[in-house]
Parts: C-alpha cells; sequence; structure tokens
C-alpha cells in the first residue's frame, strides 16, 4: 500500500491499481492536484472536505455510516462531531476505517472531540491513524496525543494543519509532532502489513503538488 498526501485531509491511497481519495478540498488557498480514484471518502459537508468533482475518473463516492466495498477497499463510517458539543456548533463528523492488504487505515476526518469508550471500540485495531493536528476547527495537538493513545496505532500521519498556501488560520504541526520520539519526513508512505515499525511512528509527508 502506497499513501501520499494531497494536502489538508486528503490522502491518496493506492492499493494495487485501485486508488482512494479522502476529504478532497478547495478553496483554502492550496490548488488540488489532478488524480484519479476509484473510491472517495467524505467526512462531512464543508468545502474544505467534499470537494469530489476535484477527484478524476468516476469515482465511488462515500459519505456517512455504514459498510461500504469497491474495488480493493473495505470501508466502514463510523458517526462522530466536528465539535466538543455533539456537533451544535459544525454539525457531525464521519470516521472511516479503510481496509486493504490486512491494514487498517482509520482516517478521523474533522473530529473536534475525544472518542468515548463506545466511539473508540468499533474501530478496531487501528494500523495507521489519520488526524488532525491543527486545532481551531478540529482537536488540536494534545487532543490529537490523546486520541492517538487511545487508540495505539503504529503509523501516525498528521493532516489539517498550517502548511504554506493555506488560508485557513490553524496550528502548523510542530506541537503535535514534537511530542513524539519516533519521527521522520517522507514523499510517501510505502507499508505492508508485516512492515509495521514496533514503536509508534510520526510520519510527515510533504504534501504534493
Amino acid at each position: 500500500m502506497r499513501i501520499t498526501w494531497l494536502g489538508h485531509a486528503s490522502f491518496l491511497i493506492e492499493s494495487g491499481a485501485a486508488k482512494l481519495i479522502t476529504d478532497p478540498f478547495d478553496k483554502i488557498g492550496l490548488e488540488f492536484p489532478p488524480v484519479d480514484a476509484d473510491m472517495v471518502t467524505v467526512s462531512h459537508s464543508h468545502f474544505d472536505h467534499n470537494a469530489v468533482d476535484k477527484v478524476g475518473g468516476s469515482p465511488k463516492v462515500v459519505s456517512g455510516t455504514g459498510e461500504f466495498t469497491q474495488e480493493l477497499f473495505a470501508i466502514t463510517g463510523l458517526a462522530t462531531y466536528h465539535d466538543e458539543t455533539q456537533g451544535s456548533q459544525r454539525g457531525e463528523n464521519t470516521v472511516y476505517v479503510i481496509e486493504a492488504e490486512g491494514l487498517r487505515v482509520c482516517h478521523l476526518g474533522d473530529l473536534g472531540h475525544q472518542l468515548s469508550g463506545e466511539q473508540a471500540s468499533p474501530l478496531g485495531r487501528v494500523d495507521v491513524l489519520m488526524v488532525p493536528v491543527g486545532g481551531t476547527y478540529t482537536i488540536d495537538a494534545a487532543g490529537a496525543a490523546q486520541v492517538a493513545e487511545v487508540l495505539k496505532p503504529k503509523v501516525i500521519l498528521p493532516m489539517h494543519y498550517k502548511v504554506a498556501g493555506l488560508s485557513l488560520e490553524i496550528a502548523d504541526v510542530g506541537g503535535f509532532s514534537s511530542r513524539f520520539r519516533n519521527v521522520r519526513e517522507a514523499d510517501s508512505l510505502d507499508i505492508a502489513g508485516g512492515q509495521l515499525p514496533e514503536e509508534t511512528e510520526v510520519v510527515v509527508l510533504k504534501r504534493k503538488s
């Protein structure tokens, strides 16, 4: 499996010839790169997460809770909130667990609160965690670290943080990555089920342009 960061909360996940994109964006000061996909997951209906028209090909769009399959991907959507007041400020948010090649990838979308035991338990084993860390609209660096402690992933991919050109006023990745011992940068993440690190690793991906 190869995972490439397209920016903000959007990743390209490739398994064989199959391609899945999470939360395509628009109107945030960054250009969405030209890329095709077989599936697109949308965590919620805000413009910086649901710009499905930016994705090439004829992808199947997955939004909301339930179980979905397409190509090599099996996806489960679980209900959470975009804020700490059960959605009263910014609405609902869907967390997705994406399974392929024996790996379980969890995309938290714009999670705005800590996960209760009732919410965390259905996620099961998490190998790769995509977690927002920029605060303001989501959990912040401290909150993201707490979520990671609960889910205990082998690899963490921070997302939804300040980069050059982003028009949203959120924090950069440093406040999160500095909380971990095992941190590295990479152009993309190539990973297989038998190659997971023993100690949790934070991989800060460079944005594909």
